[in-house]
């Protein structure tokens, strides 16, 4: 039986606020490193994101089965399911933690990158062993004491979420960690994000132009509380640009944010007409007409902010924007292939995008004409930011049909309770 979301009849809303998730990005590196800290300190306002959840979930599996007197020599299992941080995240901090594990995560897992973050741990003395040649789950992990010997180089074009992963254990490792960067590393910001982090709880970490430098020691664990989540926030712009809202306060999202995706009030303004003004609590946007020009070709290299994609590609398809946008080598892998899914539902509606290169461009000469009596018939992928990025076209098409709509649970829970106020939200079963 599959659940779809119905978005129809727009309405005006009569309100002038949005309550947006915290960071799950922020989140999941806090409870790294708490975990590390030995820290039982209060993380204010966790994420409450099933990834989240779930890394939280696994890490209590695995300090109870610490603290555990009867410690035998079975392995413990660990589910994963399709959370890329989480799987990534925990097969470093396992990797350490005396202990056999077992991390088990579901099929679209197996097709994400992770063997090159394997194959660098075991580089350090890791015993990690995958389930076949061919398959990674269910991967066993025996905990043992690392040393680094050497400079530690990962692929740069797939997830900066390998490095991220090595760097909150560095300080666990005999001899400490260096790792080389890339001038073209994906998705930087991430990973100056958890140096950042690391560094504010104690760790003594130096991001140099090519090389991240961590030395042996300790956390020291401060309480802390995470701030709102930028990338969910691209869907909040979205709304006030497509919907041409004169004023929406956000509270918690601030302009010095470790989240490279903050670039989205640049973006915004640039192309989308939609203005930020910062104060001590948070964000207010506004619509103004006048803030970009009308025939200005909206290009974008996503490169460092991957995750913005979706929503930009969907206000810009639905404010009739001529786009070129580069920098997407990376969406292949995601919670689903996110290129591909995304040019074929907008086909869907009579758009064709034209792909090659890397590159992704529209014309707004190829506009449909019948768009506002078109009913959108969607898959979401299980995917939360393509089931978000479609529910836009509703500002544009009769309705719009999402197919499993929960999966926004991943890192929005509350998004089809905020689109309510602006649309009329129905859920059914089939």
């Amino acid at each position: 039986m599959s659940s779809f979301a119905v978005i129809s009849n727009p309405k005006k809303a009569n309100l002038d606020s949005l309550e947006l998730p915290s960071s799950k990005s922020i989140s999941n590196r806090l409870l790294i490193i708490q975990y590390l800290s030995n820290s039982d300190l209060n993380i204010e306002n966790l994420s409450t994101s099933d990834d989240t959840i779930l890394l939280k979930q696994n890490l209590n599996k695995v300090k109870q089965r610490i603290s555990n007197t009867d410690f035998s020599n079975e392995f413990i299992e660990l589910q994963c399911k399709n959370a890329g941080t989480t799987c990534r995240f925990l097969i470093s901090l396992l990797s350490i933690t005396y202990g056999k594990w077992i991390i088990n995560a579901d099929e679209r897992m197996q097709n994400r990158p992770i063997i090159p973050l394997i194959e660098s741990l075991k580089s350090l003395g890791a015993d990690i062993e995958t389930a076949s040649l061919d398959k990674v789950f269910p991967l066993r992990i025996k905990g043992k004491r690392l040393t680094s010997s050497k400079d530690i180089t990962l692929p740069s074009n797939l997830s900066s979420q390998f490095i991220s992963s090595m760097a909150m254990i560095a300080p666990f490792i005999d001899n400490g960690l260096q790792i080389n960067l890339s001038p073209r590393q994906v998705s930087i910001p991430y990973i100056n994000m958890t140096a950042s982090l690391m560094r504010e709880n104690g760790a003594d970490v130096r991001l140099e132009k090519d090389k991240l430098i961590i030395k042996k020691g300790n956390y020291t664990f401060k309480s802390t509380k995470v701030e709102s989540d930028w990338s969910a926030a691209a869907f909040a712009y979205s709304i006030v640009a497509l919907g041409e809202i004169k004023t929406l306060k956000i509270k918690d999202l601030y302009q010095d944010s470790t989240q490279g995706d903050s670039i989205v009030a640049d973006l915004f303004s640039n192309f989308f007409n939609v203005s930020t003004e910062f104060d001590t609590e948070g964000v207010s946007l506004r619509f103004d007409k006048s803030l970009s020009t009308e025939n200005k070709i909206v290009k974008i290299d996503f490169t460092s902010y991957p995750d913005l994609f979706l929503p930009l590609i969907a206000t810009a398809v639905c404010l009739k924007k001529s786009f070129e946008f580069s920098g997407l080598e990376t969406l292949t892998y995601k919670e689903s292939d996110r290129l591909k899914n995304i040019i074929y539902e907008i086909k869907k509606i009579g758009i064709e995008l034209s792909y090659e290169n890397d590159k992704i461009s529209f014309h707004k000469d190829n506009y449909p004409k019948n768009l506002s009596s078109i009913n959108i018939d969607a898959d979401s992928y299980n995917d939360h930011r393509i089931a978000m990025a479609l529910s836009l076209f509703a500002f544009r098409c009769n309705s719009v049909r999402i197919k499993n709509p929960e999966c926004v649970n991943k890192s929005f829970p509350d998004y089809w309770k905020v689109l309510s106020d602006y649309f009329k939200v129905e859920f059914s079963e089939i």
